[in-house]
C-alpha cells in the first residue's frame, strides 16, 4: 500500500449492532461460527469431540453444583462493550426472572466465565482473556485440554488479570457464588 493511501485509509470497527444486524439480514448465515472481537468478526473453527465433551461435562457438574444460584449459559454471546461480543463456551451468570431473554448478559451480569482450549489455547490466552480483564469480568477459567490444566483468573484491570493461578485441588475448585461454594472437577482430566 502506498504512503497516500495509507494516509488516506481508514478502519471501520463493526459495532455489536452492526453485527447483530448482519445475522438478522443472512449476512452471516447460522451455519458460521462467529463472534465479534474489537470490531472484527471472527470465525471459530468447528468444534472437535474433546472440546465438546469438556465443555459437557463442565456444564452438568457446574449445573449440579450451582443449581439456581446462578444461570448457565453455554456458547452464549457475552457483550463486552459496544465492539465486542464473544462466545465464551460457558458462563455463570446472575440469575434474573428474564433468563437473559431481553438481551445478552454484560460484564456486571457476569460471575464466572469459562474457555475449554485445544488448538484455542493462544487464542484464548492472548485475545480473549486480556479483553475480558478490561471489562472486568471478576473470574475466568481457561480448561487446558493439551496440557491437561485449569487456569484460574482473577481480579481483572487495564492490563490483565492480577492473580493467575493452576487449579491445585480439581475435587474442591472454589466457584465465585455467596458463600463457601466448590465443584468437583477431578473427572475434567
Amino acid at each position: 500500500m502506498s504512503a497516500t493511501a495509507q494516509t488516506l485509509a481508514r478502519v471501520h470497527r463493526l459495532s455489536v449492532a452492526d453485527y447483530h444486524r448482519m445475522g438478522e439480514t443472512g449476512i452471516l448465515g447460522p451455519e458460521l461460527r462467529t463472534e465479534l472481537i474489537d470490531g472484527e468478526i471472527i470465525e471459530m473453527p468447528p468444534i472437535g469431540h474433546p472440546h465438546a465433551g469438556t465443555v459437557k461435562l463442565l456444564a452438568n457438574l457446574l449445573k449440579e453444583t450451582v443449581g439456581s444460584a446462578a444461570v448457565l449459559a453455554v456458547q452464549d454471546p457475552v457483550w463486552l462493550n459496544d465492539h465486542s461480543e464473544p462466545l465464551p463456551d460457558i458462563a455463570l451468570l446472575r440469575p434474573r426472572s428474564d433468563y437473559y431473554r431481553n438481551g445478552h448478559p454484560g460484564p456486571d451480569d457476569v460471575l464466572l466465565l469459562i474457555e475449554v482450549a485445544d488448538s484455542s489455547l493462544r487464542y484464548d490466552r492472548e485475545v480473549k482473556i486480556p479483553r475480558y480483564a478490561r471489562a472486568g469480568i471478576p473470574e475466568v477459567w481457561l480448561v487446558d485440554l493439551g496440557g491437561s490444566a485449569l487456569s484460574i483468573y482473577r481480579e481483572p484491570g487495564a492490563s490483565g488479570y492480577a492473580q493467575v493461578s493452576k487449579a491445585a485441588d480439581l475435587a474442591a475448585v472454589p466457584l465465585p457464588l455467596a458463600g463457601p461454594v466448590v465443584c468437583d472437577l477431578s473427572a475434567l482430566f
